[in-house]
């Protein structure tokens, strides 16, 4: 069976809990359905190594590395980097608050030069499991080496 769940790009705003982004379709960038493997240990995992490294910025200029500019950069670039093939990563409308199957809502909270935060709601239970930073949920939910 397949673990489903969808990932969102919402810009940091004062006023938005981290524990509440789950709420606020209406606000996110994108809605990247998952179709296969979307509990923490591996999509959790996935994401968090993604946005680690990369540094938001307002503008270009003659940065190099790891960058987006701005939160909408940072939300397509995710997009390609998850979608390498037919199937699997699909994107949906954002419209209602709370999917379907989906049993985790992944919120990625990006702000200009501060690291990007993380939250994962698991719906089968309404709680939010996790809230931190992408190396906080690597250290709690990447396997052993």
């Amino acid at each position: 069976m397949a673990t489903r769940a969808l990932v969102r790009v919402i810009p940091r705003q004062e006023g938005l809990s981290y524990s509440e982004g789950h709420k606020h379709v209406n606000k996110a960038l994108c809605n990247m359905y998952h179709h296969y493997d979307g509990y923490p240990e591996y999509l959790g995992v996935k994401l968090a190594k993604f946005v680690k490294d990369i540094k938001i910025t307002n503008g270009l200029g003659t940065k190099t590395g790891k960058v987006a500019n701005g939160a909408g950069c940072l939300a397509a670039s995710m997009i390609a980097h998850f979608k390498t093939e037919a199937g699997n990563v699909y994107l949906h409308a954002c419209e209602q608050e709370e999917g379907g199957w989906e049993e985790y809502i992944y919120t990625l909270y990006p702000k200009e030069g501060e690291p990007t935060w993380i939250s994962i709601y698991k719906t089968y239970g309404d709680e939010v499991i996790f809230v931190g930073k992408a190396d906080k949920l690597i250290k709690k939910y990447a396997e052993p080496v």
